[in-house]
């Protein structure tokens, strides 16, 4: 626990300063995990091939952005909520896992809340960010990604690539995203705090 703490608020990218001018992302927790918010679609950076509106039982749910997170399957799929998490899928979170997926919602216009802080990233920062949620993505042989419903007609869970660990965790894999892109945010991540005190 002190290792999280301390690689938490120890920054990397300490000189990143929001840009003027780009694109504006948010991340956002439920108090355990963390997420990236970002528009499904630019021009310069398009993840519709990936998260389709043909993909959702009612297209007319496809939002302007996506908020997209990474995480343990089991735990994903077996717990909408914190208190529905069983004891035998944390241990399999711990131990470690290849059984890894994406959790997709569709969100129109998102604006900041508490809970959800913007920032604003270049166009190259927002690239790599791009870059890297989708090679996150697991395709089929043709190329295709792999979706599976979730817990409303509004968010699906789609196959993911990755090994899960106590040191590899679903904030580890957001603050990673922000770290690689150049984004001031903590060392090593797998608190949420390492994430949302940044912003």
């Amino acid at each position: 626990m002190a290792c999280a703490l301390i690689g938490s608020h120890i920054p990397a990218n300490n000189s990143w300063t929001a840009a003027d001018e780009g694109v504006d992302i948010f991340v956002e927790t439920n108090g355990v995990h963390v997420s990236l918010i970002v528009p499904v679609g630019l021009p310069t950076e398009d993840l519709s091939d990936l998260v389709r509106p043909d993909q959702l039982k009612d297209p007319g749910l496809y939002g302007t952005h996506i908020m997209v997170g990474w995480g343990h399957g089991r735990v994903y799929r077996n717990a909408e909520t914190w208190a529905d998490v069983k004891s035998g899928d944390i241990a399999s979170a711990v131990i470690g896992s290849d059984d890894t997926i994406l959790h997709v919602y569709h969100i129109a216009n998102p604006t900041p809340q508490e809970y959800r802080k913007r920032l604003r990233v270049s166009k190259a920062q927002y690239r790599l960010i791009i870059g890297q949620i989708r090679a996150s993505f697991r395709l089929d042989p043709n190329g295709k990604s792999v979706v599976h419903p979730a817990y409303g007609p509004d968010n699906l869970f789609y196959d993911s690539v990755g090994h899960y660990s106590a040191l590899n965790t679903c904030n580890t894999w957001t603050g990673r995203i922000l770290k690689n892109a150049g984004v001031r945010v903590g060392i090593w991540t797998p608190l949420p705090g390492g994430v949302m005190h940044w912003f």
